[in-house]
């Protein structure tokens, strides 16, 4: 769960200007919690009726501090901190007949779901030229979430290479869950900052040849041999000496990957559900990963992101997931060498206006939890 920090609004009766600046981000709050039942209508007309300024600004920071701020972050909390309890006692009454894998998996889920916990913060705050935003989120007054640093969340699948029936329903899995987080994953990357490979430098064609070509090679090979067995021209020869014959293999292995993992993602859940059935007797360790794919296929509400990008920097640039598969290295690098480089972090304002807010955070919880024990059931297999 994230952590729900407490807010100074005193900001606010500063400056006329910065209060001025900031109405647009005010009226969904406390439009939200009158819809809510949270505060009444005729307290919003009477704090925007008062002619006094500062004190307008004042009656108005205080609708929302304390009766939006709060008891959004009360129920947001309760929500999250029913999910995470039920989910927590299915996992321990799936394995009550293991009592030590029993203790060893809930050590290890403990841990992860806590480190997981920390990654993301969710404030009410305004943001100063030093924040670390960028110009886009100076001087904005939002309910927001950041994270504090950069993020490689990896599903070690090398731990399921000769077991394919395991492994694609792990793929599936989390596939699925990951569509509920904040994480980008390393084939969306892929195509969204390296798809100028195709479009400026290199035909689809070309690079399936040289991904094959280095393939069937094992990645010994000879450069000017290359270019004689296939028959390249001196237009492509003049491109691969520019920028190298790596980046278009690296796009080819990810796209190997994607379109792998792409038909895999096809699998209907009931088939997910069975297989899963059918590997927990001879996995142990999936009998709460059986319990809890059911809970969420139950309790999971249809995708929501109720946010606005409140940063320069996209999530997709700090928060990144992988397979910890070797198409995926170059990508990584890159992303974290754009982050690192940029010295800027991600921010994402919510969005009052969407029907689905508290969906949003439901799902979280949930998937929060699901991916900690699919991590920690990975962490555990020989």
């Amino acid at each position: 769960m994230p952590k729900l920090d407490g807010s100074n609004l005193s900001a606010l009766t500063s400056r006329y200007k910065l209060f001025d600046d900031n109405v647009s981000q005010l009226s969904p709050m406390l439009a939200y919690a009158v819809k809510c039942g949270w505060m009444k209508q005729e307290q919003v007309i009477e704090a925007i009726s008062e002619p006094d300024m500062l004190l307008q600004i004042s009656l108005v920071s205080k609708l929302v501090a304390e009766q939006f701020w709060i008891p959004f972050t009360t129920t947001v909390s309760t929500m999250m901190d029913a999910h995470k309890s039920t989910i927590r006692a299915l996992i321990a009454d799936s394995l009550k007949h293991d009592p030590e894998t029993q203790s060893t998996l809930l050590a290890n889920y403990d841990s992860i779901l806590n480190n997981r916990e920390q990654m993301m913060t969710f404030s009410m705050s305004l943001p100063k030229e030093d924040a670390g935003f960028g110009d886009d989120g100076n001087n904005i007054f939002a309910s927001r979430i950041t994270f504090s640093e950069a993020y490689l969340t990896e599903f070690n699948m090398n731990k399921f290479a000769f077991d394919n029936r395991l492994q694609n329903t792990f793929y599936k899995l989390i596939q699925t869950v990951m569509a509920h987080q904040f994480e980008c994953s390393t084939i969306d990357i892929n195509s969204g900052y390296n798809n100028w490979l195709t479009e400026e430098l290199f035909c689809e064609n070309d690079i399936e040849l040289i991904g094959e070509y280095i393939t069937q090679k094992q990645g010994e090979y000879e450069l000017e041999q290359l270019y004689i067995d296939l028959n390249m021209n001196d237009e492509m020869i003049s491109t691969i000496e520019d920028y190298g014959v790596e980046c278009a293999y690296d796009y080819w292995c990810m796209s190997q990957l994607e379109d792998s993992i792409t038909e895999i993602s096809k699998t209907p859940t009931a088939d997910v559900q069975k297989s899963l059935a059918t590997l927990a007797t001879v996995h142990p360790l999936l009998l709460p990963v059986q319990a809890l794919f059911d809970y969420f296929e139950k309790n999971i509400n249809s995708r929501a992101f109720p946010f606005d990008v409140g940063s320069d920097v996209d999530v997709s640039e700090q928060l990144i997931y992988s397979f910890c598969q070797p198409a995926e290295e170059s990508c990584i690098q890159d992303a974290s060498e754009r982050f690192y480089n940029g010295n800027e972090f991600a921010s994402l304002n919510l969005r009052l206006s969407d029907d689905n807010v508290l969906d949003f955070f439901a799902n979280f919880s949930i998937s929060t939890c699901m991916i900690s024990l699919l991590l920690a059931v990975i962490e555990l297999r020989d």
